[in-house]
C-alpha cells in the first residue's frame, strides 16, 4: 500500500503524465486524505526505512497534519488517545534517527523541515502540558551531543524550526482565530511561562554564547534571534532584558553576517507593549543613543533596519512625552533621549535611499504632531526643540529635489512615479513645519526659491525644487493644513510670496529650456492669478509664455495638453483684465483649433465608436479648453462688436464645413461619426465660454449659433443611431440655451424626439436631466408646457420598460436601474417646482398620472436605497393634490 501512495503522488505531481491518469491519481490522494486510516499509511510512509522522496514525505505529514487539526477541532473519531501516542512515538523516533547526534543521513530540505516542525507543533497542541509536559526537555535532548548541551546542530536547528512554529499557532495576532483555539492558546501560553519559559530564556542565551562566532553557526543563531523576537511580544520581558543579555545581542551588531537579526530582534523587543515608565526604563538601560551611534552603516539593508529601530525608539519616547501626568524626572529623561535620538533619524531622512528614508516616516510625523498639539496648547518651541525642527526642515527640502541620476519622465517611469510618492509625503511634513513655525517655514523656503531665480549656471533640478517649493509656499497661503494664518496668509508671508512671483516673472528661468520647469511656470502663474490682479501690466507676458512653444505649442504632449487647460484657467480666472486681444490670440493658437478624430487601431468593431475612443487619448478634452478659451476671449467687453462676430466666423465656419464634410462621409464610417462628435462637442464648448465672457449677446451673434443648432440638428438626424452623436448634441444645444433663448425653443422639440426615439437605457439618466434643464429654462414660456405635454408619454413608458427589465445580477445592471429611478423621481420633482405638473393631467395624459402614481408608490416601496424613498414620500403628496384637483 505504501508504495502504491508513494506511486500516486508521483504521478499527481508530475507534469508529464498523461492527464486522465494524473486526475486518477489526484483522486486517490485526496480519498485517502479524507478516510479515516489514511493518516496510518502515511505516518508509515513517512518513517519508512527506505527515505521516500521529499515530495512524498510533505505529502505524508499533510495527511498527519489534517487528521491533528480534525482532532483539534474537537472531532475524537479520527485520532484516539493510543493514537495520540502511536504519533508521538513515531515522530520522535524519525527526529531521534535523522536529528540526532549520531544522524549520519542527509539533511532534511528546509522545506521538510519546516513541515515536520509544523506537524510536531499541531501534536504540540494537543498534549502540552497535560501528556508532554516534557516536551521542551526532550527536544533540547535531542539537541544536545556527547552530553554537551546544545552541541548538536542538526537537532538545535529543528527545535528553533519548531519553536518559530509554535509562535505562529498560538501567538500571530495576524491570524484570525475562534473563540476555542483563542482560550486554548492562551492555556498553553499561560503553562510555557509557569513550567518552561525561564528555562527557554537561557537556552536562548547560551545558544547566542556558543554559535554566535563558531563554523557553521551562523543559521541556529538566526533563527534563534527570530525566535526572541517572535516570542518577546508574549513573555515577560524581564527575561530578556537584562545586562548580560542585552550585552550579547549589541555584541551580534558588530557580526556582520548577523547584525540585521540582530537589530530585527531588537525592533521586536522595542516593540513590546509596557507601561510608559516601564519602556522609559528599558529604552534607557540599552543605552541607545552610544550604541547606534558605533554601528557601521556600510550595508543598504541594515542602514534600512537600523532606521526602522530608531523610528520604533522616537515613538514610543513621544508617546511617552505625551502623556499627560508623568514625573518631571521622566518627562526630563524621556527628552533627554529624544533629543539625542531624532537626529539619528534626522539622518536616516536625508538618506539618499527612499526605503531607509521612508522608516522613519512615523516618527518625523510624531514629533511634527507633538509640536503642533503643544502650539496649540501655547507651549513655546525650545531652543532645542526650534533646532531639531530646522533640521527636520532643512533635510525635508533636500530630499525633496530630483536626485542626480533621475530625469523626468511625465509619469511614465516606475522609479521616478515612486520619488512623486516619497515627495508628496515629505510635502505633508514641511507643511506641518510651517503650521508649527511660519518664520522658519517662510525664511528657508524664500531662500531655497530666490536661489533657484538667481542668474548664473544652474542646474534644472535645483530651478525645478525652487519652483516646486514656491508652489508648495503658495498652497501654504490658501490651505489649512499649512501656514497657521489660514485662508490670508500673514502680511509677511504674502509680501514674500508676491516679492518671489516678481522675481519669477522677471527671471530668464524658461531659458533653461526643460519641459517639467515649464509646467511649473504655467502652473505656478495660474495658482496665483490674484497676484497680476495687482500686477496688471504682466498679464500680456505671462499670456505670450501661454500661446509659445512652453506652453499650449510645447512639443512635449503632455506639457501641451496640461497648458491647454492652464490656459484656460488663467483666462477664465483674470477675463475682465485681459482687455482687447482677442485677434492676436486666435492667431496665436489658431493652428490648435483643427479637430482630427482618430479611431485606435485595434478597435476591431466599427460600429462601436467611443466619445473617448481616440488614439490621442485626453488630447481632444484638452483642446476644447483651447475652444471655450478663445469664446471667452472674444466676449470680453473690450472687444467690439463687429471685431466680435469676425472672429466667432473664424471659429464656427470651418465647423460648419468639417461636419458638412464629414457627414458625406460617414455612411457608418468611426473615422468621420467621430469627427462630427468632437466637432459638436467643440460647438458646444465654444458657446460656453461666449457666454463665461460677459459681453452682451448681440442678434449677429446668435444668427450664427442658430445655424450651429441646424448644423446638429442635421448631423443628429443623420446619425441618431450613434450614441456619441446623441451625447454630444445634448452637450451642445444645453450649451446654448442661454445665448439663442426663446428662438433655439423650435428647435428643441426636433431635438427632443430624435434624442428619444433612440435613447437606450444608460443615456435616460442624462435624457431627463437635460429635459429637466430646458423645463427650467423655458419655464413660463408658452411652448414649454405644449413640448412636455407630447414628450411624457413617450418618455415615461421609455422608462417603465427599462425599469421592468430582469437584471441578470450583475453590479452595473443594479446601479444603473437605481439610477434611472432617481432621476425619474428627480425628473416629477422638478416639473412641480418648474410650475409644470399640471401637464401631467392634461387631456393628453389622462391615463399616464394613475400610472405615475403607482410607480412612485412602487419604486420607494421596495427599493432600498435611501434617495428614492426620500424623493418618493416627497413626490407622492403632491401628485395626489394633482389627481384630485383633476377630478
Amino acid at each position: 500500500m505504501e508504495d502504491q501512495v508513494e506511486q500516486a503522488v508521483e504521478i499527481a505531481l508530475s507534469p508529464n503524465v498523461d492527464p486522465a491518469l494524473k486526475q486518477q491519481a489526484m483522486t486517490f490522494c485526496t480519498q485517502l486524505k479524507d478516510s479515516n486510516d489514511g493518516w496510518q499509511i502515511c505516518l508509515s510512509l513517512f518513517m519508512s526505512e527506505r527515505k521516500r522522496s521529499p515530495a512524498v514525505q510533505f505529502f505524508s505529514l499533510q495527511v498527519v497534519d489534517d487528521a491533528l487539526v480534525k482532532r483539534l477541532s474537537g472531532d475524537e473519531k479520527v485520532l484516539d488517545s493510543e493514537s495520540l501516542v502511536n504519533i508521538k512515538n513515531a515522530l520522535l523516533s524519525y527526529i531521534r534517527r535523522e536529528y540526532g547526534p549520531q544522524s549520519t543521513s542527509a539533511t532534511d530540505a528546509v522545506f521538510m523541515q519546516n513541515k515536520l516542525a509544523q506537524t510536531i507543533t499541531y501534536f504540540f497542541l494537543l498534549s502540552y502540558p497535560n501528556t508532554w509536559p516534557t516536551f521542551y526537555d526532550d527536544f533540547l535532548d535531542i539537541a544536545s551531543q556527547n552530553g554537551a548541551q546544545l552541541a548538536n546542530p542538526r537537532g538545535l536547528l529543528l527545535f528553533l524550526r519548531i519553536l518559530l512554529a509554535q509562535h505562529d499557532e498560538i501567538a500571530d495576532n495576524l491570524i484570525i482565530r475562534s473563540n476555542d483555539a483563542g482560550k486554548r492558546n492562551g492555556l498553553i501560553k499561560d503553562a510555557i511561562r509557569v513550567h518552561d519559559m525561564a528555562k527557554l530564556a537561557n537556552v536562548w542565551r547560551e545558544i547566542l554564547i556558543l554559535w554566535t562566532s563558531r563554523d557553521g553557526g551562523y543559521l541556529i543563531a538566526e533563527n534563534c534571534l527570530k525566535v526572541i523576537g517572535t516570542w518577546v511580544s508574549w513573555i515577560d520581558i524581564s527575561l530578556i532584558v537584562t545586562p548580560t543579555y542585552m550585552s550579547i545581542i549589541f555584541g551580534i551588531l558588530g557580526n556582520e553576517a548577523l547584525r540585521g537579526a540582530a537589530c530585527d530582534t531588537l525592533s521586536e523587543i522595542i516593540s513590546k507593549k509596557m507601561k510608559p515608565s516601564d519602556k522609559l526604563e528599558l529604552i534607557n538601560l540599552l543605552n541607545f543613543p552610544v550604541t547606534l551611534s558605533q554601528l557601521p552603516l556600510n550595508d543598504i539593508e541594515f542602514t534600512e533596519k537600523v532606521a526602522r529601530l530608531v523610528n520604533l525608539l522616537c515613538i514610543d519616547l513621544i508617546k511617552i512625552l505625551d502623556e499627560k501626568q508623568l514625573p518631571s524626572n521622566f518627562i526630563e529623561l524621556t527628552e533627554s533621549l529624544l533629543l539625542q535620538l531624532l537626529p539619528i533619524a534626522i539622518s536616516f531622512l536625508a538618506n539618499e535611499y527612499d526605503d531607509t528614508s521612508s522608516e522613519v516616516f512615523p516618527a518625523i510625523n510624531d514629533f511634527l504632531s507633538l509640536l503642533r498639539k503643544e502650539k496649540k496648547r501655547n507651549i513655546p518651541l525650545t531652543p532645542n526643540r526650534h533646532g531639531l525642527l530646522l533640521s527636520v526642515l532643512k533635510t525635508i527640502i533636500l530630499k525633496l529635489r530630483y536626485d542626480n541620476a533621475m530625469d523626468w519622465h511625465s509619469g511614465t517611469d516606475d522609479s521616478e512615479n515612486e520619488f512623486l510618492e516619497i515627495r508628496s509625503r515629505l510635502r505633508i511634513f514641511q507643511d506641518s513645519v510651517a503650521a508649527i513655525d511660519e518664520d522658519i517655514f517662510i525664511d528657508n523656503i524664500s531662500n531655497v526659491v530666490r536661489a533657484s531665480l538667481t542668474e548664473g549656471k544652474r542646474e534644472w533640478r535645483d530651478v525645478e525644487l525652487g519652483l516646486f517649493e514656491l508652489g508648495a509656499y503658495s498652497d501654504g497661503l490658501r490651505n489649512s493644513a499649512a501656514l497657521p494664518t489660514k485662508g490670508q496668509g500673514s502680511p509677511k508671508a504674502v509680501e514674500v510670496l508676491n516679492t518671489m512671483l516678481l522675481e519669477l516673472t522677471g527671471s530668464n528661468i524658461l531659458s533653461i529650456g526643460h519641459p517639467l520647469i515649464n509646467l511649473h511656470y504655467l502652473e505656478l502663474v495660474v495658482k496665483n492669478s490674484k497676484f497680476f490682479e495687482s500686477h496688471p501690466t504682466l498679464i500680456p507676458q505671462v499670456l505670450d509664455v501661454f500661446v509659445s512653444s512652453v506652453g499650449v505649442h510645447s512639443n512635449y504632449v503632455h506639457v501641451q495638453v496640461r497648458a491647454w487647460f492652464l490656459f484656460y484657467r488663467f483666462i477664465k480666472q483674470l477675463k475682465s483684465l485681459i482687455g482687447n486681444i482677442a485677434e492676436l490670440a486666435l492667431n496665436a493658437v489658431g493652428d490648435l483649433l483643427v479637430i482630427k478624430a482618430e479611431i485606435p487601431s485595434q478597435n476591431d468593431n466599427e460600429s462601436d465608436v467611443s466619445a473617448d475612443g481616440t488614439a490621442d487619448t485626453g488630447t481632444f478634452d484638452g483642446r476644447l479648453n483651447l475652444f471655450e478659451s478663445v469664446g471667452t476671449i472674444m466676449s470680453v467687453e473690450a472687444v467690439p462688436n463687429e471685431m466680435q462676430l469676425v472672429l466667432l466666423k473664424r471659429v464656427l465656419e470651418p465647423i460648419f464645413a468639417d461636419i458638412e464634410s464629414s457627414l458625406r462621409e460617414s455612411q457608418g464610417d468611426p473615422q468621420s461619426i467621430l469627427q462630427v462628435h468632437h466637432d459638436i462637442m467643440a460647438i458646444g464648448t465654444f458657446a460656453r465660454g461666449v457666454i463665461d465672457g460677459g459681453k452682451a449677446i448681440t442678434e449677429p451673434v446668435r444668427e450664427q449659433f442658430l445655424l450651429a443648432s441646424r448644423a446638429i440638428l442635421i448631423s443628429l438626424e443623420t446619425l441618431s443611431s450613434n450614441e456619441v452623436i446623441r451625447e454630444a448634441s445634448r452637450f451642445a444645444f444645453a450649451r446654448m440655451v442661454p445665448i439663442l433663448g426663446e428662438q433655439i425653443f423650435p428647435e428643441i422639440p426636433v431635438l427632443l424626439s430624435k434624442l428619444l426615439t433612440e435613447c437606450n437605457g444608460a443615456e435616460l439618466v442624462d435624457f431627463m436631466s437635460f429635459v429637466g434643464q430646458l423645463s427650467h429654462s423655458f419655464k413660463g414660456y408658452q411652448g414649454t408646457m405644449e413640448m412636455l405635454n407630447s414628450l411624457l408619454n413617450p418618455l415615461f413608458s421609455r422608462i417603465f420598460y427599462s425599469l421592468s427589465l430582469p437584471v441578470d445580477g450583475s453590479t452595473d445592471e443594479e446601479i444603473q436601474q437605481t439610477d434611472i429611478k432617481k432621476a425619474y423621481l428627480s425628473f416629477i420633482t422638478g416639473l412641480l417646482n418648474n410650475g409644470a405638473g399640471s401637464v401631467l393631467a392634461s387631456e393628453a395624459n389622462q391615463a399616464l398620472l394613475d400610472s405615475v402614481l403607482q410607480s412612485v408608490v412602487h419604486y420607494s416601496s421596495t427599493s432600498s436605497d435611501a434617495t428614492i424613498k426620500k424623493l418618493g414620500s416627497s413626490v407622492y403628496p403632491r401628485l395626489v393634490e394633482i389627481q384630485k384637483n383633476r377630478a
